[in-house]
């Protein structure tokens, strides 16, 4: 009777007890560094701008930024994934767990729901906050990636990573302009054309309000207060809350808490 009443509990805990689940995550590129594009994605020219950020950031503050493609992750979460590279890598210090990776999967079959993120070593959670790196994929990430320019969204990316880690450790290094395709010269942004069509939309409702001749309703029951212009937020992304040494660039051990966000594309 107690052999089978502690089977029983034995069983339950395997069923209910909760599990680490460990991402499966590729080896690195031989003879890479802070550019592992395994989807041969990224051009020479961007490459190598980004692998000379990379050297300069890491030889300055001991900080390391590594970007990642990938064709897919298959199915698994990419906050998992993230942090599991950070680890297996060892990317960033091991005594400041002061490594990024820039994550991109590039699956074609999964247009529209394929994941862009970014993940954070504990050291830098403070200055790279969920919600912050979430801005920097929706203004610097999502805008080249939406009209097709992944080499863009890698490079511009990667210099507004570069820039917020050297702020943090008051790092004058190499100097970049990180590009923000919302803020062109000469185009109209979205904010604006909203904001037109919510000033014409006002306008032709005062003039029709006044044209009405003090009737009675007019199939309009209701809505007295005022035109409704905009309804819940249009937002939608995600978000979540050993090292290697050698030719690979020479990576100190770093780790993750699970610091990151994400979006898809």
């Amino acid at each position: 009777m107690i052999r089978k009443l502690f089977l029983v509990i034995f069983t339950l805990l395997l069923v209910f007890l909760p599990t680490t689940v460990f991402a499966d995550v590729p080896e690195p590129l031989p003879g890479e560094s802070y550019v592992h594009d395994f989807y041969n994605v990224i051009p020479e020219d961007v490459e190598q701008h980004i692998e000379s950020l990379g050297l300069d950031l890491d030889q300055g503050t001991g900080a390391q930024i590594v970007v990642v493609t990938v064709e897919s992750l298959e199915g698994q979460d990419e906050n998992s994934y993230a942090v599991e590279l950070i680890r297996e890598w060892g990317i960033g210090s091991a005594d400041q767990n002061n490594g990024l990776v820039f994550l991109l999967e590039m699956d074609p079959n999964k247009a529209g729901d394929r994941a862009v993120y970014i993940g954070v070593g504990q050291g830098l959670e403070g200055r790279l906050p969920d919600g912050k790196i979430g801005r920097i994929l929706d203004e610097y990430t999502l805008p080249f990636l939406e009209a097709g320019d992944v080499p863009g969204a890698v490079q511009s990316t990667y210099e507004m990573l570069y820039q917020e880690v050297a702020a943090e450790y008051e790092y004058t290094g190499e100097q970049v302009a990180p590009a923000r395709p919302s803020s062109n010269e000469g185009g109209i942004s979205p904010f604006t054309i909203i904001m037109l069509v919510v000033i014409f939309y006002i306008i032709v409702t005062i003039f029709s309000n006044n044209g009405s001749g003090g009737g009675g309703p007019r199939g309009r029951g209701g809505r007295g207060g005022g035109p409704f212009i905009f309804g819940p937020g249009m937002g939608g992304g995600k978000s979540s809350g050993g090292g290697l040494g050698g030719g690979f660039g020479g990576f100190g051990g770093g780790s993750s808490g699970g610091g990151g966000a994400g979006r898809g594309w």
